[in-house]
């Protein structure tokens, strides 16, 4: 089989698509021919590799989750998120792939909340590049913020506690968090390891 493609590289990207857990099983792989690789430049051998090794990681991924706790760290990471949201604070899983595009999907859901008048008072949220590195590695970078307060002080001061009560939260759940209090710095959360239930198992 002549291949064109980075086999390891795009290996790694099939792996973190498949165990992120937030795609159906058929759509990894076009999203590795029409989005993450260039179509135009795929051989007929590419794609057939592609093809084989979606099918083999997802199995794999199948097979694993048999074995998994009825009760996950992503899921015990939702509903901590879900608790959040019960205190006005917009947690988002996945928003966008950068920190810009986390920010722009919060503001989305603040404005869709109806602005002011919802009593939204915060947010936390994580971004693809951070899940990435979760499925990797276990640990998961959360960014959070005080609201859309014109008050320096108070917008900071927001911050803070809304920081302390996403901490409280997660190290109530059993997580490890590391976090210096400083609003500049991310929340670190010590996942152990990220399982998350596909939504085709």
């Amino acid at each position: 089989m002549a291949l064109t493609l980075d086999t390891e590289d795009t290996r790694q990207r099939i792996h973190d698509l498949v165990w992120s857990g937030f795609h159906h099983d058929a759509d990894v792989e076009w999203m590795i021919t029409d989005e993450y690789l260039d179509p135009d430049e795929l051989t007929s051998d590419d794609r057939a590799w592609v093809k084989a090794e979606t099918a083999r990681a997802c199995a794999a991924k199948h097979a694993a989750e048999a074995e998994w706790p009825a009760q996950t760290e992503y899921d015990r990471l939702e509903t901590a998120f879900a608790q959040l949201r019960e205190e006005k604070i917009i947690a988002l899983h996945r928003a966008g792939n950068t920190l810009a595009d986390g920010q722009d999907d919060v503001r989305e859901a603040w404005r869709a909340a109806g602005r002011d008048a919802s009593g939204i008072v915060g947010c936390c949220f994580y971004h693809a590049q951070d899940l990435e590195r979760a499925v990797r590695t276990g640990r998961l970078h959360l960014a959070f913020s005080g609201g859309l307060i014109p008050e320096i002080a108070r917008r900071e001061a927001n911050t803070v506690a809304v920081g302390q009560r996403i901490a409280a939260l997660l190290q109530g759940i059993g997580f490890v968090v590391h976090w210096s209090g400083n609003i500049d710095e991310r929340i670190e959360v010590d996942l152990g390891q990220w399982r998350k239930r596909g939504p085709s198992a």
